[in-house]
């Protein structure tokens, strides 16, 4: 295995220590959004009127990274970040991530993987390298990052690589995705771009399914590897590259047919290196399409956009998944002082968040439907529910119950919400979130115990 797949591999054992639930359903995209334009308060200088492209996202939402010829660079393409505080803040303005990842040649195309791994392309001429641009991995320590290392020739090729994207398997491998203009791809004899995969460090493959005898490149794979979005030549765009997109229902899979994402997601301009955030609800693209920053041709230069889906909520959400991956989060409520301790599983970020009280009963559950578990305590003092909203943080107090209820929130009514009830005396009390309306049920006898319950 290479080393460079080890490593990454070990700093995800903890997000993945357990199988997602696959299948993960979404609306359809909103229409793109300049992203100076997608957060009010984003600085004026997130696109600029230079070629700015390769755009990605951080894992945990925080972190954006470009590749950009804007001036400040180190020469040629370099690779940029913006950070913010919070999932919910804007943007700030970009800052060039300097050496040892940009170096005086062409460096582009960053993928950020989990716990600081990162991936990037560099044209670089140093001993060890493969021929054109190649791929090189990284780890942030802090604010330190690792001397670089070519993933060397079972990967790398004498042609160009573009667009490195990892992901992790369900049974725990390894998966690196890119895109290479290597001779005697998929078309025999051919230089056109492909689209190409790895297991764990070993040799580059062809990945099935998504390429054809015109440009298909610069892949991103969603963090549980069964969708992708890619760009491509091929017949059907509506002027340059194109975005598409397929699915597969597990990694083990083929890919569907690649589907061509509709105006005004595409445009006649051209639209590349697509990328999927952690939860799959925002897509970015780089595109020179009109409302992009006027370049000194006169013409749009490459700007970043944005779109947006929201996840549909699922009739059985995890138990426990306060991030909404499909995963169970590793978690737990400390009465001492009211605090719940979660280590994500998306992300392998600790979350410590005070609500409740210490004679309070834990009640978590997916209570706004979006497909995250949200911090929730029932108070006997006073028989309220007391709700976190996980998608505005706003709190909630719903009066239903009695001190000796035994309680058993879950989705009674089928609209994909948690519903507060409790179970008295073989009769359950269940307040539908669909309505609003009381639904009485008679099930059970005074010494049963609810399969739903809380406690």
């Amino acid at each position: 295995m290479n080393r460079l797949f080890q490593i990454t591999l070990i700093l995800a054992v903890l997000i993945f220590a357990m199988s997602p639930i696959f299948g993960q359903r979404f609306s359809a995209w909103s229409d793109p959004v300049n992203m100076e334009s997608f957060i009010p308060g984003t600085s004026t200088e997130f696109n600029t009127a230079y070629g700015d492209g390769c755009p990605i996202q951080a894992p945990d939402g925080l972190s954006f990274y470009i590749a950009s010829n804007r001036p400040g660079g180190l020469g040629g393409q370099d690779i940029w970040v913006s950070t913010r505080a919070t999932t919910t803040s804007p943007w700030g303005a970009f800052v060039n991530v300097g050496a040892p990842i940009n170096s005086t040649a062409d460096d582009f195309c960053p993928s950020p993987a989990p716990n600081g791994s990162f991936y990037f392309v560099s044209a670089r001429a140093e001993t060890g390298a493969c021929g054109g641009a190649d791929i090189y991995h990284t780890t942030k320590h802090g604010s330190t990052w690792d001397t670089p290392e070519n993933l060397g020739c079972e990967i790398n090729s004498p042609g160009t690589e573009w667009s490195p994207s990892y992901f992790q398997d369900e049974e725990g491998h390894g998966v690196l995705y890119f895109a290479s203009n290597r001779p005697d791809g998929h078309t025999p004899g051919g230089t056109d771009l492909d689209i190409y995969y790895s297991v764990d460090g070993g040799p580059a493959q062809l990945a099935p399914g998504v390429n054809t005898e015109f440009d298909d490149g610069r892949p991103n794979v969603r963090h549980d590897g069964l969708e992708i979005v890619f760009d491509s030549t091929r017949p059907g765009t509506l002027g340059g590259p194109d975005v598409w997109t397929a699915t597969r229902s597990s990694t083990s899979a083929d890919w569907e047919a690649p589907v061509h994402l509709p105006a005004p997601i595409n445009s006649a301009a051209g639209d590349t290196r697509a990328s999927l955030s952690w939860d799959g609800k925002q897509m970015v693209v780089g595109s020179a399409r009109p409302g992009s920053e006027i370049g000194s041709n006169g013409s749009p230069s490459g700007d970043v956009w944005v779109m947006t889906r929201e996840r549909l909520a699922d009739k059985s959400v995890a138990n426990a998944d306060f991030d909404g991956d499909g995963i169970s989060d590793v978690s737990v409520f400390r009465p001492s002082d009211g605090t719940w301790h979660v280590i994500e599983s998306g992300t392998g970020q600790y979350v410590m968040q005070p609500f409740g009280m210490s004679n309070d009963k834990q009640v978590p559950g997916d209570y706004d439907g979006d497909g995250k578990t949200d911090f929730a305590v029932f108070r006997p003092s006073d028989g309220n529910w007391y709700i976190r909203y996980s998608s505005d943080a706003s709190f909630h107090a719903i009066h239903w119950g009695l001190a000796t209820d035994v309680l058993a929130p879950a989705d009674y009514d089928g609209d994909g919400k948690t519903d507060p009830a409790v179970y008295r005396s073989g009769v359950w009390y269940i307040l539908r979130s669909s309505d609003g309306s009381v639904d009485y049920r008679f099930f059970g006898t005074g010494s049963d115990i609810p399969v739903a319950s809380a406690q």
